[in-house]
């Protein structure tokens, strides 16, 4: 195997791999030109054309990719027609991603991702393939300046169809077992995106379906009857349960996190292992997120915002752990973030506010009710849903908090789920005062504190804060500017 030093070429099966990445987000735009319009003697010699030219052009795109590491450096060198060159440094490093999809583990390679400073929502530095021998060799070389590596305490379990795993050093600090993964699906509440994936499959064959599809069914359904629904419609919800549940298990299997000087690696995965080293000084908040599920049995998750590292599927932040009560929650936090830990003292909104939060949440369908009662059939069932819209609104004024300590600002909210914000003061980028006239008039202001993310920044709002409750508030996020001056 060449040194990294030398220019490299990606292992030869990232040419499958990047065509059946193409392939994928083609899939549906190819599918429907091919078979809802029918096949013809001009789509019948353009779709192997047009699978012959992707593969030659995956072919040459592999071809002309090199990338090399040398001087605590990583070079990319790419481009058929035009030739770019990339040159990333360690210290514009803010997160380095394995990814350890089931074909890859057969061909004993693996694909990286590599997040800098400004590098936006997209990986700056991709990988596609990539011998699993040459990811200690990029961690070492982009990791933190000046960073040991502690000695080797626990080693990541090897998998069984890969004989040369990348070695982790550090330590073992959380190893969430498979009933704690399978208790976090089963709460995690995502029958409604089964649902919304199998709605948005279905429209996308819709074209493709016989013609009078629609009345057959109707009338099929009809003639089963109210309980033969019923138990229909329960047989589904418990099928996407238990999709859901399967989905979470593949998502979040062997979960594990390694500690290793100030850096953590979080591994994680069944079929696709995903590992992300994280550098722990680029932590910028911490969110610990209960749905009302979980609430009810003290369950929360703890999710990571930094400059690097998120994935879109968890809302651009990193997760550090999927599923755990209370007492996990606090020591995993006092292992690896102590400033951000688990805060239980939570100053609530002033009662007279409550009305406001209620109307926010519901006005708009009371207004609908109206006309709905007068011109619909039985409309008046629809009352049902301003109430649960206000009652949704009690609760967000039920959750909402602020506390402050002289370290950090906790900003507590509900949407649909409870989330406490942690924010450290020293990673606050600035503090928003507002006031409306209904709220002068009120004695009460909202507030907003925006942090850096993985998406360029991330703003936590909160509105109806009493003006009496932390008058010296901007007083002690000036504290964090002067802090600075002293140490430049």
């Amino acid at each position: 195997m060449k040194m990294m030093t030398d220019w490299n070429r990606m292992n030869k099966i990232s040419i499958l791999l990047m065509f059946m990445m193409k392939i994928k987000q083609l899939f549906i735009p190819l599918f429907v030109s091919l078979f809802a319009g029918g096949i013809n003697e001009i789509t019948g010699w353009i779709f192997p054309v047009f699978i012959v030219g992707l593969m030659v052009y995956c072919y040459f795109y592999w071809f002309y990719f090199k990338y090399q590491l040398e001087n605590n450096e990583l070079r990319i060198e790419k481009g058929i027609f035009i030739k770019k060159r990339r040159y990333i440094q360690k210290n514009r490093v803010q997160s380095v991603a394995v990814h350890s999809p089931l074909l890859h583990r057969i061909f004993n390679v693996v694909k990286i991702k590599i997040e800098t400073a400004g590098g936006g929502m997209e990986a700056e530095v991709e990988l596609l393939a990539i011998p699993e021998k040459q990811i200690n060799d990029i961690r070492q070389s982009l990791g933190k300046q000046g960073e040991r590596e502690q000695p080797e305490v626990n080693q990541r379990e090897r998998d069984s169809d890969s004989q040369d795993e990348p070695r982790v050093d550090g330590t073992i600090i959380e190893d969430v077992p498979m009933k704690t993964i399978i208790l976090s699906g089963v709460t995690s509440g995502k029958v409604g995106l089964v649902f919304s994936a199998a709605a948005a499959v279905f429209s996308q064959i819709d074209q493709l379906l016989p013609v009078g599809f629609y009345e057959k069914s109707y009338g099929a359904l009809l003639s089963m009857g109210t309980f033969l629904l019923i138990g229909a419609f329960l047989m589904l919800s418990l099928i996407a349960w238990g999709i859901s549940v399967f989905l979470t298990v593949i998502q979040y299997g062997n979960f594990k996190i390694i500690k290793s000087g100030n850096k953590i690696i979080i591994s994680r995965g069944l079929l696709e292992k995903r590992e992300l080293t994280l550098q722990l000084d680029r932590v910028t908040g911490v969110r610990y997120v209960s749905n009302p599920i979980r609430q009810w049995f003290g369950y929360w998750s703890i999710y990571v915002d930094s400059t690097g590292g998120g994935i879109e599927e968890e809302q651009f932040s990193t997760v550090l752990l999927p599923l755990g009560d209370k007492n996990r929650v606090q020591r995993l936090t006092e292992q690896i973030l102590p400033e951000t830990n688990f805060q239980t003292e939570i100053n609530p909104l002033p009662r007279r506010v409550a009305l406001r939060y209620m109307l926010r949440a519901s006005f708009v369908w009371w207004i609908l009710f109206f006309p709905i009662v007068v011109w619909v059939p039985r409309g008046w069932l629809f009352i049902l849903v301003p109430i649960f819209f206000t009652y949704i609104g009690w609760q967000r004024y039920k959750d909402a908090g602020i506390f402050l300590s002289p370290e950090h600002l906790v900003i507590q909210t509900r949407n649909f789920n409870l989330a406490r914000n942690i924010l450290p003061r020293m990673k606050i980028q600035s503090l928003t005062y507002q006031q409306s006239y209904v709220q002068k008039h009120r004695q009460l202001y909202s507030l907003s504190a925006n942090i850096l993310s993985t998406t360029g920044g991330r703003t936590y709002r909160l509105k109806d804060i009493e003006t009496g409750v932390y008058p010296d508030l901007f007083n002690w996020y000036a504290k964090r500017n002067n802090k600075k001056r002293q140490v430049f």
